[in-house]
């Protein structure tokens, strides 16, 4: 087993064995599992029968121990995201708390224009916090959000999330939210997205109309590719 603090190794714990598949992705599966009274839920990265063994091994060693780096670098910087546990670099795994909740997705039309304000806000205040400390999520849709019962959004799955201060990088996050929230809920997403930009703004002022330009910028370059496909 391996410590989040520096990734040194640590002692091994035994922290069970997973109760359940959660969710199964194009790279890693999600497990829940209970340790020491705590629910959590296990990352594991899985191997590719296409890449050579070895270089398999490395790649999941070096993109699990990248995603606890970075999830642990958003902590500091105030983003609601899991606690982690434990990283198992050999096993490719992440040992993180399991966030309580609903995803944002499921949720967004069944509350009341002031609870959807509300969350609006506050995942725009989490994705600035991100942003300013220079993370950018990389998969930032509704799936990946998961709102308590308060209202709290938390962000989940740092799989793609980089170190940057590129803008396009965190223009991107937004522009794929906005994606998601025309994908299923396409009446909701002119207030949600109003909301979501006065709590970013709130924390980053002076870089919101930045990301907004290049948010558009990347929009148009969206709509020359279509405009291209049809000619086609």
């Amino acid at each position: 087993m391996w410590r989040l603090d520096g990734l040194g190794e640590g002692p091994t714990l035994s922290l069970g064995e997973p109760r359940a598949m959660i969710r199964l992705g194009a790279e890693a599966a999600i497990y829940a599992l209970s340790w020491n009274g705590m629910e959590l839920v296990a990352k594991k990265r899985v191997p590719k029968p296409y890449r050579h063994p070895l270089l398999d091994k490395e790649i999941r060693m070096q993109r699990t121990a990248s995603e606890a780096r970075i999830i642990s670098e958003a902590k500091k910087h105030g983003v609601a995201c899991p606690a982690i546990i434990l990283v198992d670099l050999e096993e490719a795994t992440i040992y993180m708390q399991r966030i309580q909740g609903t995803e944002a997705r499921d949720l967004i039309g069944n509350v009341s224009g002031e609870a959807l304000s509300l969350l609006a806000r506050r995942l725009g205040t989490i994705a600035a916090m991100l942003h300013g400390g220079g993370i950018a999520h990389g998969d930032l849709t509704l799936s990946n959000v998961i709102v308590d019962e308060q209202m709290n959004p938390y962000l989940v799955d740092f799989g793609l999330a980089t170190f940057t201060r590129d803008v396009e990088e965190f223009a991107v996050d937004v522009h794929l939210l906005d994606r998601s929230i025309q994908s299923t809920h396409y009446e909701l997403r002119e207030d949600f997205m109003r909301y979501f930009f006065e709590g970013y703004g709130a924390v980053l002022d002076d870089f919101l109309q930045k990301v907004l330009e290049k948010v558009k910028e990347i929009e148009s370059r969206g709509r020359y590719v279509e405009r291209g496909m049809r000619r086609r």
